[in-house]
């Protein structure tokens, strides 16, 4: 499906289940948590991707 990012507002698609792209980004317990409180929704993978573990 195709979601609209809630930080840069650009479309984006969204597997919704274990099989989406997200899955692979590896993202701190406590980066996680600052996205869940600051956002409702998934995010895109380039807004994402500010938050993966370098």
């Amino acid at each position: 499906m195709t979601k609209i990012c809630p930080k840069c507002k650009n479309p984006f698609t969204c597997s919704g289940d274990s099989d989406c792209w997200c899955e692979d980004v590896q993202i701190h317990k406590k980066e996680m948590l600052v996205i869940m409180e600051m956002y409702t929704d998934c995010l895109c993978p380039d807004c994402l991707g500010e938050y993966s573990e370098k």
